[in-house]
Order: structure tokens, then C-alpha cells, then sequence
């Protein structure tokens, strides 16, 4: 799928799945076209809108959300312009599933309070 039909439906909750690195590449395109706090809110906004629209919509996590958006908005931004394989590449932890729990304890990050709401990491900062 390209990138601009991948946005498109994301923004509508029309894909029928959603596998790991189709949320990077979704962060990542929409900060290379509007900005990182822009693509925050979009991830937002879009994991909501699908997660309802699959009947599933205690599986949204606000903060799981926010820290990875945060996470590859930062690398998206400051990176040199390259496309998404380019940028996979350079940022190879963007691979890895278990990147969060190198900024949050299993404890903080899978607790209730961070399902519903944003809290900030317990181990190390984010960007």
C-alpha cells in the first residue's frame, strides 16, 4: 500500500490490520509531512478511531500511543529526508516491539492508570 493511502485509511479506521512497523511508518509519514506534535495527535486519534471501528476498543493504550509516537516523531524529525526503508535503517530500534520497556518498567507501563492516560517513563526520559 502507498504511503498516501496508508495515512488515508489510517485516518478513517478502515485497515482490517495493523502490524508494528505500519504504526512507525504511519508516525513517521505523517511528522515528515506536518510535524511531530501533529503526528502525535494523528496516531491518537486514528488508534481510537480503529480500535472502535474493529470492536476492540479496550485495546487502545494512550500511553503506549503517545511514547512511541513521541519515540519516532523525534527520529523523524531531526533525521536527514529519506524514505521510510531509509529510515528503518538508520533507526533499527524501530524494529524492536520491546523498545518501551527500555524507558518504562513492565509495572508502570502496563498499568491501568497508563491504558488511560499518558504517564512518563520511570526508567528514562523521552525525547
Amino acid at each position: 500500500m502507498n504511503d498516501s493511502t496508508l495515512l488515508e485509511r489510517f485516518s478513517r479506521g478502515e485497515l482490517s490490520e495493523f502490524p508494528h512497523l505500519d504504526h512507525v511508518r504511519v508516525v513517521y509519514l505523517h511528522t515528515r509531512r506536518v510535524g511531530r506534535d501533529a503526528a502525535v495527535e494523528f496516531a491518537r486519534d486514528g488508534l481510537q478511531r480503529l480500535t472502535r471501528q474493529l470492536g476492540v476498543p479496550e485495546k487502545y493504550h494512550e500511553t503506549v500511543t503517545v511514547a512511541w509516537a513521541r519515540l519516532v516523531g523525534e527520529r523523524a524529525e531531526t533525521g536527514p529526508g529519506q524514505d521510510f526503508a531509509e529510515f528503518l535503517e538508520h533507526n533499527p530500534q524501530f524494529h524492536r516491539k520491546d523498545l518501551l520497556e527500555d524507558y518504562y518498567s513492565r509495572e508502570v507501563l502496563f498499568g491501568a492508570a497508563a491504558r488511560a492516560r499518558f504517564v512518563e517513563p520511570d526508567l528514562r526520559p523521552l525525547p
